[in-house]
């Protein structure tokens, strides 16, 4: 079997939660940032809001405060150490805001963009680097790639693969210029 990379689109975003905290007439939320995705954040970033208690949709607020030091936060699975991030909350239906609600934040790190992906299974690795096959004439070939971004189950391939390229799913079953007979 052979599959064709798949396009999706891409937000980069960081994840965090935290609280709803209220200053006077001002909403904010205060959410604790993952030292390893703090760098990522920047003042007056767009960013998006749920929560449990919030159950009529999205508020929108921006970044407007980082804190200078970090700390160990217990979570469920491990002790990680976050830095406070003040978000006001500009958008959204206020009246349903009470301080203390728990909420999770989207940080938008980044313009949202197009990327080919393609699952863990079809990609290979040597001491030269990432590889898959490709169908190529009914011979399996090998395609040196570069990958990037990693979701759940899914890698981006950000060089390598070309529109219209055959990926051989299973790389176990063939090698560098094998004759290939699909099923």
């Amino acid at each position: 079997d052979t599959i064709k990379a798949e396009s999706l689109g891409y937000k980069p975003t960081v994840s965090a939660k935290g609280a709803i905290v209220s200053r006077g007439e001002q909403w904010m939320a205060v959410v604790a940032v993952n030292e390893g995705d703090i760098s990522a954040v920047e003042i007056g970033q767009s960013v998006q809001l749920s929560g449990a208690a919030l159950p009529d949709g999205i508020y929108r607020g921006s970044v407007i405060s980082i804190a200078d030091t970090a700390y160990t936060q217990q979570t469920a699975a491990a002790p990680e150490i976050v830095v406070d991030v003040t978000v006001e909350i500009e958008e959204g239906d206020f009246s349903m805001l009470r301080s203390g609600y728990s909420v999770t934040a989207q940080l938008k790190t980044g313009e949202e963009r197009f990327v080919k992906m393609l699952p863990y299974s079809v990609i290979r690795q040597d001491e030269k680097g990432e590889y898959v096959y490709i169908l190529q004439n009914g011979s399996s070939v090998r395609r040196d790639i570069v990958t990037g971004i990693e979701l759940a189950d899914k890698t981006e391939v950000v060089s390598g693969i070309f529109e219209g390229d055959m990926i051989i799913c299973d790389p176990e079953a063939v090698s560098d210029g094998g004759k290939v007979r699909l099923k």
